[in-house]
């Protein structure tokens, strides 16, 4: 079952970090992620790729459990099947989905995400999701722009396809099985 949480700054709303933890089911200490900075190709974004991996540490995630993986080589699916969750950073979305999909990733992911793997996008990482880049992930047929400060999306259901999502810093999208929803 899909279990994603498509956010604009990870972890800094704190229910969210609970709700990972919830969701996979096991003591912090025990969850294997594989944490993707790929998108952070920029100076700017690269100073980001640090908070994002203390999110996994300050919720109680081991380092030694945290595998970074920067889509530079074909990884398979069962070296996948051995994590809990997987953690994209921001940057740039197209910048990921070109190495997702240059990396042979996009089935694998996809096929580990419906096999339970929870996916914690932030920023870019929530964006390839969406309908808002060419070769997406397609997990929705709505364009989504994160760290909107107005017009914002009301939590609840997602709007109709088509129809662009805005989130605030504090809101994400959760697509729990076939439900998908706006949360704060």
């Amino acid at each position: 079952m899909r279990r994603m949480l498509l956010t604009s700054t990870g972890f800094d709303n704190k229910k969210f970090e609970k709700m990972f933890i919830e969701e996979v089911g096991k003591a912090p200490a025990d969850i294997k992620v594989l944490f993707i900075p790929t998108a952070a190709n920029d100076p700017e974004s690269k100073e980001v790729v640090p908070f994002c991996f203390q999110d996994l540490t300050g919720a109680g995630l081991l380092p030694e459990n945290i595998f970074t993986y920067d889509l530079d080589y074909v990884i398979d699916k069962d070296t996948v099947a051995n994590y809990d969750g997987i953690y994209f950073c921001g940057g740039s979305s197209a910048h990921l989905m070109e190495a997702i999909n240059n990396a042979n990733f996009k089935d694998t992911l996809l096929e580990a995400v419906d096999n339970g793997l929870f996916f914690i996008g932030v920023s870019a990482g929530s964006v390839i999701c969406s309908s808002s880049i060419e070769n997406s992930l397609s997990v929705f047929d709505n364009p989504l722009k994160p760290h909107c400060k107005e017009n914002l999306t009301p939590n609840g259901p997602l709007p109709a396809p088509g129809t662009q999502i805005n989130i605030s810093d504090n809101q994400a999208v959760w697509v729990h099985g076939d439900i998908l929803e706006v949360i704060e």
